[in-house]
Order: structure tokens, then C-alpha cells, then sequence
């Protein structure tokens, strides 16, 4: 299994909005984005020179099975930023592709911006995410119910 990232699009962004409409995939990871046009929006904010998110796309021997990004990156004050990661193909999961990505992305994140550190939330239910996240080296620092769903805040820091 090849597993490489690789520079996202508008496509990709279509592609990915499309996907992630899938009930069983929302019920994994949450997400305030609301509609195709939002998330085109933030996608082209993310091009700019100073931009607070950064992301690739997931390809598994080629094919495109999802995204891998940094949101509410602040170089400035707090030094930090949130990872979210998802794989909207559902016959990759349980692959170890998050597990294989998370590593060499946080450090081109942390190459690219001056931040200490990379938070990470997750569904408690989503035990997949949180042992990719760990293996990963992030530390559960909160349990908490939100909107009914327990979720588990985790943090990475830089060297």
C-alpha cells in the first residue's frame, strides 16, 4: 500500500464534501461547515499568504480517500493549532493510514509555522482516531460531553 499526500483543490474539496455527507462518516467527526460553498470559501482562504489552516489530501495507491489538515493555526500569540484528519473511504479504515500520515504532517506543519503545539479533538466513541492520535504521540488532556457526545481534547508538542 502506497500512502502519500498530496497538494489539495476545489475538486478535491468537492470530492471530499460529497464523501463526508455519508451518515456513518458524520457521526465519526464533527464539523461546523454547513454547506458546499463554505467550505469552497475556506478552502481559498487557505491559499493566501496568511492563512490560519493548511491542508493535504490522502491518497492510497493513488486514489483519493481523504484530508489531512491544520485549522486555527495562530503563529502569532497562543503558538498553536488543531489537526483533524478523516478517511472518507470506508474499506481504508482501520488501515494504519493515520497512523503512517499524522507524523511527517505535524512536522511539515511545524516547519512551515512557528507553533509550539497541535491540539486534536475526537469522539470518545471513535477509538480508531484516538489510538492513531496517540500512537502519534498526542496526550488525552480532557473528557468532556458536548452536544450530547463524549469527545476527548489531545495536544502534541513540538520537540
Amino acid at each position: 500500500m502506497n500512502i502519500s499526500l498530496q497538494a489539495r483543490t476545489r475538486d478535491h474539496v468537492k470530492t471530499f464534501w460529497e464523501k463526508t455527507q455519508d451518515k456513518e462518516i458524520q457521526s465519526m467527526f464533527p464539523s461546523s461547515i454547513s454547506c458546499l460553498e463554505e467550505a469552497l470559501t475556506l478552502f481559498g482562504n487557505s491559499l493566501q499568504n496568511n492563512a490560519t489552516s493548511y491542508g493535504k489530501v490522502i491518497l492510497v495507491d493513488g486514489l483519493y480517500v481523504g484530508d489531512i489538515w491544520c485549522y486555527g493555526i495562530d503563529a502569532t500569540h497562543e503558538k498553536t493549532a488543531m489537526l483533524s484528519i478523516v478517511i472518507f473511504d470506508k474499506s481504508k479504515w482501520g488501515l494504519g493510514i493515520a497512523t503512517t500520515l499524522i507524523p511527517s504532517f505535524l512536522d511539515e506543519v511545524f516547519h512551515r509555522y512557528p507553533i509550539h503545539s497541535i491540539g486534536a479533538f475526537t469522539y470518545a466513541s471513535n477509538q480508531r482516531s484516538l489510538r492513531a492520535l496517540q500512537k502519534s504521540g498526542f496526550l488525552s488532556l480532557e473528557t468532556f460531553i458536548e452536544d450530547g457526545i463524549k469527545s476527548i481534547y489531545l495536544e502534541y508538542k513540538k520537540g
